[in-house]
């Protein structure tokens, strides 16, 4: 079968406003039934042993509910504050506090639209008052969420890392260089755009004894990625069971250390990360079986023959993956991206002798960008809300910052070091 009927049968599909797991099912099934090879038995078994059927998956459900324990338990006023400190001075001083602090939660959550909705809902209200656009404070926030699967923690590298046979910790590593840049680049961004604007710059007390006092009621929420990371890498734990430290870790802290945390909420908690996590795991399943049948119709040897008949340079092939990647980012979810690309393109990137982990960071890097664009950037409806601003206005603020971290997506993508020389320098599990 050509690529490019799968394609358009899985376009078809979304723009008839099928959910994306049926979407992506239904699909699977026309090219089965096309070729023959349709059993209903077969179908789950796929899904069930090639998909849901993994220890690595296991950290999924726990880092969604670490996320969820610590957003609810008073940990959003204490990040903003400390990242207030830090950067507070610069000019649109709120708005690099919203980017900071995107980059705190994004190594305690690695849920882009948690992250998106803790920032959105704490900075943009505050961002109104001084007089900041709110299409600008909404797309912003946006952005902010973005950062959350890149830095780890982060769901989307570990369902990679199932699916590439690769290895978590050093999917973890490779993020941290490329998280810090989209946030930086952000930061350059937001200063130019303040200056511009004539954007206020933020009051702050520089004294040891406010340090001490913001840092006193930070440093606990700041510990955690620490712990995860540090268990990791040395050894203590894999990345599934950090997951159920950081659990753990987040029910002590919002429970018995903040008391922001009271026992009534869990039942609303667990049965709202259990739905999250419910909607991943149906997904990945879906997915699965797509990724079975196109494997089966050779559809990813097809692609290959086709980027290489455009070009055979590595520097190309890895543009030409790219410019794929944000274009499907525009109209299907992050994680359906994902589990379509990395079939198609590990042959690919191995024949350009191209590292599955630094594929799997650029791939995670493309999600996340994926998220803001329109017309289904996720990041944008929740921003859009939280703000009260239009999805026009909102889309039209976020395209700057679009090109801001597609450049940092391009470096990442050419200059393997940015994202491998962490995970070379510390090479975790040898």
């Amino acid at each position: 079968m050509s690529p490019l009927i799968f394609i358009a049968l899985l376009f078809l599909f979304l723009f008839t406003s099928i959910p994306i797991a049926f979407s992506l099912g239904l699909v699977g099934a026309v090219i089965a039934i096309w070729k023959g090879i349709f059993n209903p038995i077969l179908i789950t078994h796929i899904m069930y042993s090639q998909g849901i059927d993994s220890f690595p998956l296991l950290a999924v459900p726990f880092f969604i509910l670490a996320g969820a324990l610590m957003e609810e338990g008073g940990i959003s006023r204490r990040l903003v504050d400390f990242a207030q400190f830090l950067v507070g001075r610069i000019r649109g001083g709120l708005a690099q506090v919203a980017i900071v602090t995107g980059m705190f939660f994004g190594g305690i959550t690695g849920s882009a639209v948690a992250d998106a909705a803790a920032v959105g809902s704490m900075l943009i209200p505050s961002m109104k008052e001084k007089n900041y656009d709110p299409a600008f404070a909404s797309a912003l926030s946006a952005a902010s969420g973005a950062m959350g699967p890149i830095i780890p923690p982060s769901i989307p590298m570990v369902i990679y890392a199932v699916i590439a046979n690769a290895s978590v910790a050093s999917l973890f590593l490779g993020g941290i260089v490329p998280g810090v840049l989209f946030g930086v680049s952000l930061m350059v961004y937001s200063y130019f755009y303040a200056k511009r604007k004539n954007l206020p710059k933020e009051e702050v007390n520089l004294t040891f004894a406010n340090f001490f006092s913001v840092m006193r009621r930070g440093i606990l929420p700041l510990l955690m990625p620490l712990i995860i990371l540090g268990g990791i890498f040395t050894g203590m734990f894999t990345a599934t069971e950090s997951a159920v430290v950081a659990v753990a870790y987040a029910f002590i802290v919002s429970h018995f250390i903040y008391r922001q945390l009271p026992l009534k909420k869990m039942p609303k908690i667990l049965a709202d990360s259990a739905k999250a996590t419910a909607s991943i795991m149906f997904i990945i399943g879906m997915a699965t079986f797509l990724s079975w049948v196109i494997t089966s119709e050779q559809i990813p040897q097809q692609v290959a023959e086709t980027f290489f008949r455009i070009s055979a340079k590595p520097w190309m092939i890895i543009i030409m993956l790219n410019i794929l990647m944000l274009i499907l980012g525009c109209f299907i979810d992050p994680v359906s991206i994902l589990i379509l690309i990395s079939p198609i393109a590990l042959p690919i990137i191995k024949q350009i002798g191209m590292d599955p982990v630094h594929f799997g960071v650029v791939l995670t890097v493309n999600i996340c960008i994926g998220s803001l664009t329109p017309p289904v950037g996720t990041l944008l409806f929740v921003c859009s809300r939280i703000g009260k601003v239009g999805f026009y206005d909102i889309s039209k603020a976020i395209l700057p910052m679009c090109l801001v971290v597609i450049g940092v997506l391009f470096l990442i993508s050419l200059v393997p070091e940015t994202v491998m020389y962490l995970p070379r320098l510390f090479a975790p599990g040898k």
